[in-house]
Formats: structure tokens, C-alpha cells, sequence
């Protein structure tokens, strides 16, 4: 059963708050410790049921289908869906190519500068469900409310992080053949506190008050793999290396149970599908050279999977590739990258953020936050169609 105080290994909680939807006397709250994560605490009522233990994803990874991948680079034919999105389209086109015209599409949304997961109802409706969010995002009883629509029948899409997805099937405790799941190649989650302690900083910075922020915002082409938009009094500016990013990439800033303890980070994934950014692309297509519009990696996991890939063909340019293509440019997605190996900042980060917040953050920041001004030759680079820029590239 979970513990009435705070979780002593705090390795073990992914956070994905299965364990609080399943108890069935209500007892499991969430309560935030010092680095802004949220864990389960049980009250006085615990009838040690044990249902908590029985749905913990770490506890008990559900089996994967697993068949013989079926792996592609892909991007929407449809130039507005690659642009709403942080890669390839890949989401969009997945889930436009599942269930029916009520379909309910569960993910990650900025709610203000708050990451949580909503829902909403038709793929015309999924804006907000789109782009990076790279924040702990709380499921929001998005499992309970998942687990009636599909009794009633409806064709439901969750899209979430390897643990979140197995949390929820877990939850469910049986497949549903109305339920896809999209599982990320994630590289961990940020503590939303030290978000918001980097949105302060940025806030002095240009003396104003930040309503907005957009992840690797694509700007004229995609120059940056981290090129970050901010809306500050109503105006938007393009900043690279805002420092938020800087200490997600690092893994600096991460969950307990993300980084080099994460227990999800295999090639048997959790998800129906599983979408990232595709790393390398013409190192594996050379053909591609000069290009200006990313790709999306997208993994065909089960036999469910497999029956939306005429659909998504029809609406992406998809390129075959093999699995080790993948593992090759995007180490994460079996396991720990070199940089998590050889730079562990986690602990030294939080144990100096406790204490002083601001000094934390720009101590730990490597590079200093700078406004996105292409010169003139990018500008001029970046008008140039795509044959030009490949027989230059080649």
C-alpha cells in the first residue's frame, strides 16, 4: 500500500496518479514536496486493499504487444498541420486517422502556464493538444474519465509518457479495442516549479509579464532544435536557450523516476504507436539534404497499430526505415544517453535550488539566453524552395 507519508524512494512514482483513481475508499491524495513533484499519500482510511500496489506502472510494467516493428519517418501532407507541430505532424495525422468524427483525443495542454492533461472532441478541436510541452504533466482524472467513455463505447486516443500510458492500462486492466495509445521517446519530465521559477527569471529579464510560452517554435524554417517563442505584454519574442530548456536538457531538473532511473526506456514500448522527433534524417536519406521541413519518427508497436497505416499513408509522406535507425540518432528510446551517463546535475541542481531558487537556476544554466535575429544570409537561405537548397546542400 502507499505509505501515509510522502513515498520514501522517490525512483518509484512516475506520478501518473493510477494508484489515487484506483483506490476504492478515495484515501490517496497527491502532495507536492520541495522540488515540485507530486507523489501519493494515503489518509487514515487505507483499507490495505492493496489495489494501489497492483495498478503502480513501476511496480507492475504491463507486457507489451510486441511484434516486429514497422518503423517510418513521416510528415503531414498538409503544410498548416507540420507547422502547428513540434516535428513531423505525426499526432495530428494519427489521431485523424482513428475512430470517428466524435473520437476524444486525451493529452498534455497548457492550461496558462500549467501543464495538465484535458480531453477534447474532434479532431478540429485538437490544437491545444499539439506541440512540446516538456513539463510533468498531471493526468487530471483523465483515467477515470477515459475508462467511461469507453464503456459507452466511444473511440478514445491517449497520448502520453511511457509511464503514464502504462499506468492507464493498468488502470483499465483490460484492453479495449476502441483505445490507441501513442506512447513519446521522452527524455523525462521537468519539475513545473522550477518552470515557473524560470518564466521569473525571463520576467525581469524583459520586465514584463510572460503569458505564453511555445517550445521549439518553428520560425521561418526549423533553424533550432530549441527555439522558443515567449509572449510577454502581448508581444512575441524568439529566444534561444531560454533557461528552462537548458536545465531540461541537461536532465538537471528532471522527475526522480525519469533519467537514468527511468524503467520505461526500452525498445518494448507501452504505446499502440509511438511518435519523436526523427534525429539524423539525412544521415539515414541523404536524398533529404537541404530540406527545411523536420520529419516525424513513427513506430508501428501492435496489430491495433497496424490498421490506421493505409489511412496515415494517405496523409503523410512516409519514408521506411529500420528500428536500429532509430536507436542509432535517438539513443533514448532503449536507453540513457552518453550526456545522462557522464553529467549527473540532477542532485547537485536541487540540493542548491532548495535553498536559493534564482542563483540554482543560473548557475546550472550553460549558455546565456539570447534573442533569435537571423541574418540577413539565413533570411535569405530560408526563402530559398527546397531544390536550390539540396543541390547546394549536396
Amino acid at each position: 500500500m502507499i505509505e501515509r507519508t510522502i513515498i520514501t524512494d522517490k525512483t518509484l512514482c512516475c506520478g501518473c496518479q493510477a494508484c489515487m483513481k484506483a483506490c476504492p475508499v478515495g484515501c490517496i491524495t497527491m502532495m507536492k514536496d520541495e522540488e515540485g513533484f507530486i507523489y501519493p499519500v494515503s489518509s487514515e482510511h487505507c483499507i490495505h486493499c492493496k489495489k494501489c500496489e497492483a495498478v503502480c506502472p513501476i511496480l507492475n510494467q504491463p507486457k507489451s504487444q510486441i511484434q516486429d516493428k514497422i518503423v517510418y519517418a513521416g510528415k503531414s501532407k498538409k503544410h498548416s498541420v507540420w507547422k502547428a507541430s513540434s516535428s513531423g505532424g505525426a499526432f495530428y495525422e494519427i489521431c485523424n486517422s482513428w475512430g470517428e468524427s466524435d473520437t476524444l483525443y486525451f493529452g498534455a495542454v497548457w492550461d496558462g502556464l500549467t501543464v495538465k492533461h484535458d480531453c477534447v472532441e474532434g479532431i478540429e478541436n485538437i490544437g491545444p493538444l499539439q506541440k512540446s510541452k516538456y513539463i510533468y504533466s498531471d493526468t487530471n482524472g483523465s483515467f477515470s474519465k477515459i475508462k467511461n467513455y469507453l464503456d459507452q463505447g466511444r473511440y478514445v486516443v491517449f497520448s502520453g509518457t511511457p509511464c503514464q500510458v502504462a499506468g492507464l492500462k493498468n488502470y483499465l486492466n483490460r484492453d479495449y479495442e476502441r483505445l490507441l495509445t501513442i506512447d513519446l521517446v521522452c527524455h523525462g519530465v521537468g519539475s513545473p516549479d522550477v518552470f515557473h521559477n524560470c518564466i521569473s527569471l525571463l520576467e525581469k529579464r524583459y520586465s514584463g509579464i510572460i503569458e505564453k510560452i511555445e517550445f521549439r517554435s518553428k520560425k521561418e524554417c526549423y533553424d533550432f532544435d530549441h527555439l522558443s517563442l515567449i509572449t510577454i505584454n502581448g508581444k512575441g519574442i524568439y529566444i534561444i536557450n531560454d533557461p528552462y530548456t537548458q536545465l531540461f536538457l541537461s536532465q538537471a531538473c528532471l522527475r526522480p523516476s525519469c533519467g537514468l532511473n527511468c524503467q520505461f526506456r526500452n525498445i518494448n514500448r507501452q504505446g499502440d504507436i509511438t511518435i519523436a522527433d526523427f534525429k539524423g534524417l539525412v544521415d539515414v536519406f541523404p536524398s533529404l539534404r537541404g530540406y527545411k521541413e523536420n520529419y516525424s519518427t513513427i513506430i508501428i508497436n501492435t496489430k491495433k497499430a497496424f490498421t490506421i497505416l493505409e489511412s496515415l499513408d494517405s496523409k503523410m509522406n512516409l519514408l521506411k526505415c529500420e528500428i536500429e535507425d532509430i536507436e542509432k540518432y535517438n539513443p533514448l528510446i532503449s536507453g540513457q544517453s552518453q550526456f545522462a551517463v557522464e553529467n549527473q546535475n540532477r542532485e547537485p541542481f536541487f540540493k542548491k535550488y532548495i535553498s536559493d531558487h534564482e542563483v540554482a537556476i543560473e548557475e546550472f544554466m550553460s549558455s546565456e539566453v539570447e534573442e533569435y535575429n537571423p541574418s540577413i544570409k539565413r533570411r535569405i537561405w530560408n526563402l530559398l524552395p527546397f531544390f536550390i537548397r539540396h543541390q547546394i546542400g549536396r
